[in-house]
């Protein structure tokens, strides 16, 4: 996909949530335990898993990406 080869090449990234705006670094989730933690979370927030289930298809096989946040652009609030 075109975003993963971009966040390869320029991991800087910006996001909203709410009224605030945070700078980061965009990386693929490496690391077992962290992966895992993902795939639950995305899976209990977006399709309704639960611990006692398998995760689907799409959850055991999106890509991860994690966003490591940096500082807080204060101008937002």
């Amino acid at each position: 996909s075109d975003w993963v080869r971009n966040l390869r090449v320029r991991p800087e990234v910006r996001m909203r949530i709410g009224k605030h705006t945070f700078a980061g670094s965009a990386r693929l989730v490496q690391d077992e335990k962290e992966d895992l933690l993902a795939r639950t979370r995305v899976a209990e927030k977006y399709q309704e898993w639960n611990e006692d289930e398998t995760l689907s298809e799409w959850a055991r096989t999106a890509l991860p990406v994690a966003i490591d946040i940096h500082w807080q652009d204060e101008a937002s609030t």
